[in-house]
């Protein structure tokens, strides 16, 4: 029994015990195959040792690799997103041991008022792990879980990060060394994080707050800095992947950083820097969503116990409060000023701030239970802790849910199925086509014989070389107009004085000399976004989810097409306007097939489309329309 008591209460078993509740979690609503965004580039990047997206994400990469390598027998797409749940669950136990860390560090810090204990035993350590529970199954955090992701990997490393940076400075101070092994880890896993995310820079300025309160600002803090350093730069030397791999012309080249300059741009995301510091139209926007939005994150209940958790540090441990908050105002302030859509990632060091006094709250509520007389009081404590992560997953399941995920998967293969042989497709459908077909194109051998051309990133010049290397025939066909697009793009990408109406032009007179060239040899499909300023002359005709381009006047000989739909449960931005998009273009479907005669090809697209959405009144009255016509010719 005594030997059972010290398992218990030990903490490394106590953060397994929070990590191993969380995998089985997240094991019930990881997605199947491949999700949204990211996740079909990011996969063929892991699976061909490839150059993702800025910053390049090395690490993800390298470690990405090894999963893809186990022996096991399902596809990479499915390793993978099991590796984002095993590590979003490892993060989730590694937080319980950053808020011990914690604890343990800021009742050592100088000029700290307030009670202090100098031990513990397994019942204190229950509010911390009931908090992280509820940490882990927060909207965001529980999002990291369910398909391929860099941020899942960013979370465990900015976790260990500070539980390490904390131990290291505690263990530093009181061994009286100039810098203890830990706090050499962590500096060591401050450059690897990195290697992962450039967000870890966020942490920069809560941590050189508590090197500084811990060690002040003199010649000896100098030299520990110094002693530091080397350690860091081992961890960021993982970088060194990024230029190395790209002279090698990998599948996945994005940005082709082989030389110094397009490596500074590709880590520095100078490709992103329109969208960071935008206006304070853009702030304002984003500081609502995330206000707005933090319900979706935290339960009511656990708002309240948030708001003792925040009254406890404040009167309690003034250099913990003022530790976190600057965290959190740092990642706040920052993420808000970058106007994408997909924002709800980058405020996860702020979301790391909010567990973090929840637990406080918790053990504000644990010590006045204590003050009570009751001996059924730790039962009634231990029900009243339940109830939060409890709570939690019944608020966020459904907004995270993606085991019956398809969407991606049928949407694409939709697409790639239905084209003709060795065709040419033009679109900027990234977040639910371009990105997976380079999944299945290249990884699965899904119809490796057609060219899928992302329209936006043709304004990239590296993109040219990747189709260059891919795509030679479809590349020299149109060298003359690239060449001359590309002499404009120059001056723009290194800010000389450019036309942006001439780059414009030859913007568009290139993509239309791509598009005349290629249609003499092969067909070429557009989605549905791509403007009319694209294949002036040609006819669209609907063929499945794009438009097969047709010279005006000229003949057809389109095929039946094979939809395949299967209903997820996820509903969110993305699933809105996959939906839409499969609305719109079986309906245009439908009445070009009528035109032909063909309906009842025209009837089975749209009952895929009436049972996409069946809200849509103009659908279901089309159908209504042709079913008609069938009767009358009958």
């Amino acid at each position: 029994m005594k030997r059972l008591n010290e398992v218990i209460s030990n903490e490394n078993a106590q953060a397994g015990a929070v990590s191993l509740a969380s995998f089985l979690i997240y094991l019930t609503t990881m997605c199947p195959g491949v999700s949204f965004i990211d996740c079909g580039e990011l996969a063929t990047v892991a699976s061909t040792l490839g150059i993702a997206h800025p910053t390049g994400y090395p690490l993800f990469a390298l470690l990405g690799r090894c999963v893809v390598m186990i022996p096991v027998g399902v596809e990479e797409i499915v390793k993978l997103n099991l590796f984002s749940t095993f590590m979003t669950a490892l993060a989730v136990g590694v937080f319980f041991k950053t808020s011990l860390a914690l604890e343990k560090t800021f009742r050592s810090v100088p000029g700290k008022k307030g009670p202090s204990r100098s031990s513990r035993d397994a019942s204190s350590t229950v509010p911390t792990m009931v908090g992280s529970l509820v940490f882990g199954l927060s909207s965001t955090i529980w999002a990291q879980s369910v398909a391929v992701e860099v941020y899942a990997l960013h979370l465990l490393l900015i976790l260990l990060v500070l539980s390490t940076f904390c131990k290291g400075i505690l263990e530093t101070v009181e061994r009286g060394e100039l810098v203890s092994r830990t706090l050499l880890l962590s500096s060591f896993l401050l450059g690897l994080s990195f290697t992962n995310h450039m967000t870890t820079i966020l942490l920069i300025p809560s941590l050189g707050y508590l090197f500084v309160r811990f060690f002040g600002v003199r010649r000896y803090s100098l030299h520990r800095l110094v002693t530091l350093a080397p350690f860091f730069f081992l961890g960021l030397s993982v970088y060194a992947y990024v230029p190395i791999r790209s002279l090698q012309s990998p599948l996945m080249d994005w940005g082709h950083p082989a030389e110094a300059e397009r490596f500074f741009w590709h880590v520095s995301g100078k490709q992103y820097r329109s969208w960071i510091f935008s206006g304070t139209e853009s702030a304002e926007r984003q500081l609502a969503y995330f206000i707005s939005h933090f319900p979706s994150e935290f339960h009511w209940i656990v708002i309240v116990v948030l708001a003792l958790g925040i009254w406890r540090a404040l009167r309690w441990n003034r250099p913990l409060f003022s530790f976190l908050g600057i965290a959190f105002l740092t990642c706040v302030l920052y993420s808000i000023n970058y106007d994408i859509h997909d924002i709800d990632s980058y405020f996860i060091l702020a979301y790391i701030v909010i567990g973090l006094l929840i637990i406080m709250g918790l053990m504000a509520v644990q010590v006045r239970m204590a003050a009570f007389r009751l001996s059924w009081k730790k039962a009634v404590l231990a029900t009243a802790l339940l109830i939060l992560p409890l709570t939690q997953w019944w608020s966020n399941i459904e907004a995270v849910d993606e085991s019956d995920n398809y969407l991606v998967e049928d949407y694409a293969q939709n697409i790639l199925r239905n084209l003709d042989s060795n065709s040419v497709v033009l679109s900027f459908q990234w977040d639910y086509f371009v990105s997976p077909a380079l999944y299945y194109q290249h990884l699965r051998l899904e119809r490796p014989d057609v060219v899928v051309i992302d329209k936006e990133l043709l304004r990239r010049s590296w993109y040219f070389h990747h189709l260059q290397t891919r795509y030679p025939a479809f590349f020299e066909q149109s060298k003359g107009k690239i060449d001359a697009f590309l002499g404009e793009l120059y001056k723009f990408e290194h800010d000389l004085p450019y036309d942006p109406r001439e780059i414009e032009a030859r913007f568009v007179e290139m993509i239309n000399h791509m598009i005349d060239k290629s249609v003499l040899r092969q067909s070429v499909y557009v989605g549905p976004e791509i403007g009319p300023e694209f294949s002036p002359g040609y006819e669209r005709i609907p063929a499945g989810l794009m438009f097969r381009l047709r010279r005006e006047g000229g003949g057809d000989s389109s095929k039946a097409q094979e939809i395949r739909y299967r209903k997820g449960v996820i509903k969110n931005r993305l699933t809105t306007v996959l939906h839409a998009t499969y609305v719109q273009m079986l309906s245009l479907n439908a009445i070009y097939l009528r035109s032909q005669g063909r309906i009842k090809e025209a009837l089975d697209l749209l009952k895929i489309a009436i049972e996409i959405d069946p809200t849509i009144v103009s659908t279901r009255k089309l159908h209504e329309e042709i079913s008609a016509s069938k009767k009358s010719i009958e």
